[in-house]
């Protein structure tokens, strides 16, 4: 170091004290991101763990009684195999959630046709949603994403034609006249940095869209939008869910990029409630259907480098004058509990 000092031109002591200070920084800086992934990564292993060991104590030989295990025995015959692979990627927890994915473990849902007939009260449903449905997402995980929670408020100014929002700015609803497909409102809060989520109640709605926009003036979107929207939207009397907008690499599918909208999305439970979660700094928006209180399900990520200023943008359509409801949380908890309006 005292070498290379002596080659710099027009340095001083203090220079280098102010570089070498900067780059401890940066190195401690990035040294705490890293520790802080790895611990994310560390939880959804215990809570998946957890889940699992679960599984095996009600799945063990002991859970049966003899007539049933004696029946069963040469179904289950596969099942030390499925243990140990589950075991051994446990313990190399690292590569598990690359080399372990949920599908992986589908082959628990046939195990659990074959399980004890005597013993009603082992209810292992709870156990297979969470290994099985793809898109489930672990309580760690959700801790962090409800620590960026957002209050949004709708701003009437902004609200495109036909459209009524309430006294509090919590709820829109179409009351004119058809007039467009998509009228829309959007949110008085000015996303240009940081981690945001809000939630919306669509309820029994047919017709509906959410997301973000960067059109401040436009109190319509486009039924095709080529730019400046991130949506998913809810059409044809509720069968037809859609992801709309473009993203370097869509998940799902994750071969496709450069993708287009529409793309459409198939769910695996119904959607009465859509959580949304901007990480600006990682150009991610991502919807989530928020099923109960203790389950919820990553439905579709954008990822893209966003434009210097987004919007929340919301439209309850115009074939029902059913309302969308913001949620408001419980300031005192990073969950999102839901308050009635």
């Amino acid at each position: 170091m005292d070498l290379l000092k002596q080659f710099l031109p027009g340095s001083t002591k203090a220079d280098h004290s102010s570089s070498e200070k900067q780059f401890e920084e940066l190195k401690q800086e990035s040294l705490e991101k890293e520790n802080a992934a790895l611990k994310q990564e560390h939880d959804q292993l215990v809570e998946l763990k957890q889940v699992h060991d679960q599984f095996l104590k009600k799945f063990s030989p002991g859970g049966f009684c003899n007539t049933c295990f004696r029946e069963k025995m040469v179904l289950l015959g596969f099942s030390p195999l499925l243990i140990a692979s589950l075991i051994i990627n446990f313990v190399s927890s690292r590569s598990l959630i690359k080399n372990v994915s949920m599908k992986s473990i589908v082959g628990v849902s046939v195990i659990s046709n074959y399980m004890c007939c005597c013993e009603p009260r082992i209810d292992h449903a709870e156990i297979l949603k969470k290994l099985n449905v793809v898109g489930y997402v672990t309580n760690g995980v959700w801790q962090q994403i409800c620590k960026a929670k957002t209050e949004v408020t709708l701003n009437p100014d902004t609200a495109g034609p036909g459209l009524a929002v309430n006294v509090d700015e919590s709820l829109v609803k179409f009351t004119g006249e058809r007039e467009a497909e998509w009228p829309s409102v959007l949110g008085r809060e000015v996303f240009t940095s940081g981690r945001h989520y809000w939630e919306v109640e669509v309820g029994e709605k047919g017709y509906w869209a959410v997301g973000v926009s960067t059109h401040p003036g436009e109190k319509i979107i486009p039924e095709k939008p080529e730019e400046g929207y991130w949506l998913v939207r809810l059409s044809a009397r509720g069968r037809k869910y859609e992801a709309v907008g473009k993203s370097l690499v869509t998940h799902p599918p994750p071969s496709q990029q450069e993708s287009q909208s529409p793309l459409p999305l198939t769910l695996e439970h119904k959607l009465y409630n859509v959580g949304m979660y901007l990480n600006y700094w990682k150009g991610e928006l991502s919807f989530y259907n928020i099923y109960d209180a203790d389950n919820r399900y990553a439905m579709h990520t954008f990822k893209y480098n966003f434009p210097e200023v987004v919007y929340p943008v919301f439209s309850p359509g115009c074939h029902d004058k059913a309302p969308l409801k913001i949620t408001r949380f419980d300031s005192t908890s990073n969950s999102p509990f839901r308050i009635t309006i």
